[in-house]
């Protein structure tokens, strides 16, 4: 491995042969400043790999050479803030510009895409600059994208599409973390947010719960990405919010030993079938 990668973690399983790409598929997230990936051998239905770095997709690219072969499939997951959710019943493909623009002033040097989001009746609508989309072309010429907003909305949806009652979701990254309300299984709400410090991010928690009348005391708040029960992120929302629990990954999947020590609710994005892909 490159001396210049910066890993956060990086499993491999012995089973994993880069000589033999097109058993697997590859999942990689794109964030500010990070790339993480998890690769899951196709006919086990097993993750046989899961990495996140400090890196840019150009280190990343450089240094692992094998990212570039021919993988059965290859779903990306973009994860700016800059998106929109769009009804079906209102959607018009080629109005898609009109959608995004009316939330974010358009800048130069980037693209409009959406994901369908066919079971919720919801179109994604965000942008991707061009300079990452000619980067993602370099090394993942074949990618299918998605946003990470339809990533979680997806499988949190499958996850509570039998309850009743009312969760707030979590997921916290580098620097943004995505905070989602269901109702049922009706998507209620959906937003990003940046953040710097723990109090920015229990300020916006609380500023949500208080505009759609969610009780703190009754209402669970379900965390899952980069926290756990001894971070101060968490110390500091228990003093507000008296339900908080962990959304556990995906049983109906395999994972390779190597993952039994990655808390079961982390890099939850990266182990959890993309809308958008295979």
């Amino acid at each position: 491995m490159s001396e210049t990668l910066r890993p956060i973690l990086n499993k491999v399983d012995e089973s994993f042969d880069t000589k033999e790409l097109q058993k697997y598929d590859l999942t990689f997230e794109l964030g500010d400043k990070t790339f993480g990936y998890s690769i899951r051998d196709v006919e086990k239905n097993k993750f046989v790999a899961l990495g996140f770095f400090r890196n840019s997709l150009a280190d990343i690219g450089s240094s692992l050479s094998w990212l570039h072969g021919k993988f059965h499939a290859v779903n990306g997951i973009t994860g700016n803030s800059r998106f929109t959710l769009i009804p079906e019943t209102l959607f018009i493909e080629n109005e898609k510009e009109t959608y995004f623009n009316f939330l974010h002033e358009r800048e130069s040097g980037e693209t409009v895409l959406y994901d369908w989001l066919e079971h919720l009746g919801i179109y994604t609508v965000y942008s991707i600059s061009d300079t990452c989309r000619k980067e993602l072309d370099k090394v993942f010429p074949k990618v299918t994208l998605c946003h990470i907003s339809s990533v979680l909305i997806w499988n949190i949806w499958m996850s509570v599409k039998n309850m009743a009652g009312r969760r707030v979701f979590l997921n916290l990254r580098e620097g943004q973390f995505d905070l989602l309300v269901f109702e049922g299984n009706q998507l209620k709400y959906c937003n990003i947010f940046h953040f710097l410090t723990a109090e920015d991010i229990a300020y916006y928690i609380i500023f949500v719960f208080e505009q759609l009348d969610l009780n703190p005391e009754e209402i669970p708040l379900v965390l899952l990405g980069n926290i756990d029960r001894f971070s101060p992120v968490y110390d500091l929302l228990f003093r507000y919010i008296r339900n908080i629990d962990f959304l556990s990954r995906n049983d109906e999947l395999n994972y390779s030993y190597l993952f039994n020590d990655v808390p079961r609710h982390s890099y939850f994005t990266l182990l959890n079938p993309s809308p958008c892909g295979s």
